[in-house]
């Protein structure tokens, strides 16, 4: 469960850090990113990556919090919830955003990354 939480936390410090090539070795290369109403807003993990390196190209997060955490794991699945609220500026507005991301490792991830999301 540690790894799980410990790449969780890696991968958000990364984007928020602007350290988007760390999220490279995090991602399985078929990652797929869905949003609200599991809209898809990314397939692959250069398409996940460079969805962050938009938003911060374009935004200055001023408040970034997670809470809620749960991690299930069955065998060589894993399942990691939590909820967020980060403030953000973009074009002089300020933005407040509320959501829940669900990350899921499909197959076993010897290597530490995430392979869908």
């Amino acid at each position: 469960m540690n790894q799980v939480r410990e790449t969780l936390d890696a991968i958000n410090q990364a984007w928020r850090q602007k350290n988007f090539s760390a999220m490279d070795a995090l991602l399985d290369e078929n990652i797929v990113m869905k949003g609200p109403g599991l809209k898809e807003y990314a397939r692959g993990r250069k398409a996940f990556v460079q969805s962050y390196v938009q938003f911060m190209a374009q935004s200055n997060v001023t408040e970034y919090a997670e809470s809620n955490y749960g991690i299930d794991i069955w065998g060589d699945i894993a399942v990691a919830t939590y909820d967020w609220a980060m403030t953000y500026e973009q074009k002089s507005e300020t933005k407040l955003r509320r959501d829940k991301t669900c990350l899921c490792s499909i197959v076993p991830a010897v290597d530490g990354s995430l392979s869908c999301g």
